[in-house]
This record gives C-alpha cells, sequence and structure tokens, in this order.
C-alpha cells in the first residue's frame, strides 16, 4: 500500500509541478540538449569571430548529425555562414532561448540520441592555429588574402581553416594588394 501511495503521490507532484525533468542542468549548459547528443559546440565568442570553425563544418557533416541549434541572443548576421552550411547539409536549424540557460555555449551541433564523441568543446581558432605554428599575422586577419608562402603555410598546417582565407590573385597584386605578411 505504501508504494501506491508514494506511486499516487508522484502523479500529483507531477501534476502540479510538471514533469520531473532528468539532468536539467546538463541541459541548460547546452541549449537544451543533453551532453551525450552533443557533437560540438561553440562559445558566443567564438561564433561571433569572422570565418567558419571548419570543426563545426566538419559536425554538420557527420553521419549523426540532425540539427544546428544556436541561440536567440546571437544575432543572425553572425550565425549566417553557420545556417546555410547546416541547410546545405541537410540539417535541421532552430533558434532557442530559455531563462535558465547557463553558460556561453551558443551553437550547437547535435544528434537526436546519444553519440560517441570525445571532444564536442571547440578551441578557439587562435590557440588551435599557435599550437600547430601558424603566424599570428595570419590568425588575426581571418579572410585576408595570402600570398603564396602564407597561403602553403596554413596549407601545410591547418588545410581546414583554408574556408577562411583566399590567395592573392594576379589582379590583386597588379592592384596593389599585398600579404598580411608584408610589414609596412
Amino acid at each position: 500500500m505504501q508504494r501506491e501511495k508514494s506511486s499516487l503521490e508522484e502523479k500529483v507532484m507531477e501534476g502540479i509541478y510538471g514533469k520531473k525533468e532528468i539532468k536539467k542542468e546538463e541541459r541548460n549548459l547546452f541549449l537544451g540538449e543533453y551532453l551525450e547528443r552533443v557533437i560540438r559546440y561553440l562559445t558566443y565568442e567564438q561564433v561571433i569571430e569572422k570565418g567558419t570553425y571548419p570543426e563545426i563544418l566538419e559536425a554538420l557533416r557527420h553521419p549523426e548529425a540532425k540539427k544546428l541549434i544556436i541561440d536567440r541572443d546571437v544575432k543572425l548576421s553572425a550565425a549566417n555562414d553557420y545556417i546555410k552550411l547546416a541547410s546545405k547539409n541537410g540539417l535541421l536549424f532552430k533558434r532557442i532561448d530559455s531563462p535558465d540557460f547557463k553558460g556561453d555555449v551558443a551553437l550547437v551541433v547535435v544528434s537526436d540520441h546519444a553519440v560517441d564523441i570525445k571532444k564536442r568543446e571547440v578551441l578557439t581558432r587562435a590557440e588551435s592555429l599557435q599550437a600547430r605554428g601558424i603566424s599570428d599575422k595570419i590568425i588575426e586577419n581571418v579572410g585576408a588574402k595570402l600570398c603564396h608562402d602564407c597561403y602553403r603555410q596554413l596549407e601545410e598546417k591547418a588545410p581546414a581553416e583554408l574556408i577562411n582565407y583566399s590567395k592573392l590573385s594576379l589582379v590583386d597584386r597588379l592592384l596593389g594588394t599585398e600579404c598580411i605578411c608584408k610589414d609596412h
């Protein structure tokens, strides 16, 4: 009889306060998703940086990836490239907000079930490229046009980052455009 009463009490409490949420704190850290469903995530600072993180492109192409979720506090202009990439890769996209969200996670690529991922966090672009020996001038100038030597350095040490840079063309050189490595 005690067991039934406990069950009845639980039903009454559920009716009054709503269903008990499992891992609510964890879900509040990852835009409403369970950590085990997260493939990769970015912080606010990373999302608003110029350029696209290749790790997110890779996550969007992951066979288990189902949707891209972006915090509503992130401006659409900052997230637009990621939204386009999600659409191009056939993933659903949604913006979400909640007063319960905690932390600085602003973008997550998730599956609809648990995935075995060792590293979900993405290092900042600066940390990642510095660890690979890329020059600070290249790191600080995402989107820049690079001379042959700088482009080759990036190609050899961080080829996935090439999506954020381009080579100086003959026309660029004729018009006087110089690589960022040239000191003025």
